[in-house]
């Protein structure tokens, strides 16, 4: 039995999917692209101005050519390969705010390596992540389209197949041509032609729309043979139905109508299926990642994705809090336990995430380290055999005796989970000390992280190639 089957069973599974079909047939997804609604037409989809109706034997035969896994290709980190669980996280990206000492301010340059170095350095990310840099004044137009993207391209030593070019103000009719070029600099980077390279995101517009950009980006990655992930936000009772089951119906459509026009326009494109769609909360309609929902639909995607055998992503160390405290805690400790145990293959805001994705925390970037250190040693479980149930130790030892003799015993670390940074001391200690928080203690911990990062050894060849693209301020080092 599958983890997720605590929460919806497949009976339910196949009854969301019929939804989705009634959906496709009956209600139809809206594209605001005319390219996307002649590729349509052309496969004998109806079209109804900018509306498709999507039928079933071609979302069916759009699921069959979408791979089970795949590989993104790079010579410089090595090949990433999405599917069959394979967990590939970053820390939080896409935040415009930082928590700072008790206030929230606006993220700035120098914030933006920083938290490149944090995820950089830590022990529970995979993948290579820059938010976008906040003040671009000085920059060249380039640099503003494909800084972010150089810039990963020289200072990660992790997977940089989510790093993409920036397309905010990029006139419509530019955005294909821009994104191309994009995948041909990590080509020409890797030295790798003919093979995924990187992975553009596209987000539908709850309820059942694309707009005109992401189908621009999805074209073009389609064309160039690239990787595309789709991953519905809506929220219930705004842009989306009121009943998790009904939410499920109309993201789950949505994001597979993108895969059927990725399918369309090149069979076997590699996609990730995904959700982050939560709560809405009424009084001051706002998003609500840090609810119960929030973890039922991260179990029911990975439902959804497994009907379809299609690598997914969802969950993260999600909340709404605005500060690191006991909300932040108890709300990531939630919903990385449902990440945890659903197993999928992509996360993104694994670490640091406060304010609903709006605000990124260094201290709870490493507390959050040390939650997900212990689910997973829950999600573990106990070993049983004849090693660890220790029966010889146990007839030596015997009654009222003592186990604790000599060097702390390797099965000992094996099996109990080590906090590094929550308190566990006693508290007259505790507190003869200098009553550090937890809090504190992190602060201390994030500037030996920040200081620990070293930036990879590149080519001369690969630095001339993505040089220009880099603003001035980070050509040669990020240290400040």
């Amino acid at each position: 039995m599958k983890y997720y089957e605590q929460f919806i069973s497949k009976k339910d599974v196949e009854r969301i999917h019929e939804n989705v079909v009634r959906i496709f047939e009956n209600v139809g997804v809206v594209f605001e692209n005319q390219r996307a609604l002649d590729t349509f037409k052309e496969h004998g989809a109806r079209v109804e101005g900018n509306k498709v109706f999507i039928p079933r034997n071609m979302l069916e035969e759009a699921v069959k050519t979408a791979p089970e896994t795949f590989q993104i290709h790079a010579n410089t980190v090595g090949d990433a390969t999405l599917g069959g669980g394979s967990m590939l996280a970053g820390g939080i990206g896409g935040n415009i705010y930082i928590q700072d000492g008790g206030r929230v301010r606006k993220m700035t340059n120098r914030d933006v390596v920083d938290q490149f170095k944090l995820n950089e350095t830590s022990p529970v990310t995979q993948y290579g992540l820059v938010n976008p840099f906040m003040e671009t004044t000085g920059f060249s137009s380039d640099q503003k389209i494909y800084g972010r993207m150089a810039f990963a391209l020289k200072y990660s030593s992790k997977y940089r197949f989510s790093v993409n070019c920036i397309t905010d103000g990029v006139e419509a009719d530019q955005v294909y041509d821009k994104v191309k070029k994009g995948i041909q600099l990590v080509r020409d980077f890797e030295g790798i032609q003919d093979k995924p390279v990187i992975m553009e995101g596209i987000n539908p517009l709850s309820p059942l729309a694309f707009d005109n950009a992401p189908i621009e980006k999805l074209y073009a990655n389609c064309h160039e043979g690239q990787a595309l992930w789709f991953t519905p936000c809506s929220m219930p009772l705004l842009t989306g139905p009121p009943s998790v089951a009904g939410l499920l119906s109309t993201t789950t459509a949505e994001a597979l109508a993108g895969l059927v026009l990725a399918q369309l326009v090149r069979p076997g494109t590699p996609v990730v299926f995904g959700n982050t769609s939560a709560s809405t909360n009424m009084r001051t309609i706002q998003l609500c990642i840090g609810s119960p929902e929030a973890t039922l639909i991260a179990y029911a995607t990975a439902a959804m994705a497994d009907f379809y055998k299609l690598p997914f992503r969802n969950g993260g160390a999600l909340s709404d809090a605005k500060d690191v405290d006991f909300q932040a805690g108890a709300e990531s400790m939630m919903l990385l336990q449902a990440t945890l145990a659903s197993k999928p293959d992509y996360i993104l805001h694994m670490c640091g995430v406060l304010g609903t994705f709006n605000i990124v925390s260094f201290e709870k970037f490493l507390l959050d380290e040390e939650i997900i250190a212990m689910v997973q040693r829950q999600l573990a479980g106990i070993t049983v055999d004849d090693n660890t149930l220790s029966y010889d130790m146990i007839e030596k030892v015997g009654a009222r005796g003592n186990y604790l003799q000599g060097r702390t015993p390797k099965m000992f670390r094996q099996e109990y989970q080590m906090a590094k940074l929550f308190n566990k001391e006693d508290p007259n200690q505790w507190q003869k000390e200098g009553s550090i928080s937890v809090r504190e203690n992190a602060r201390e911990k994030v500037m030996d992280r920040l200081e620990s990062y070293q930036a990879p050894t590149l080519e001369k060849e690969q630095l001339e190639l993505i040089e220009k693209y880099i603003p001035a301020a980070f050509k040669d080092s990020i240290k400040f």
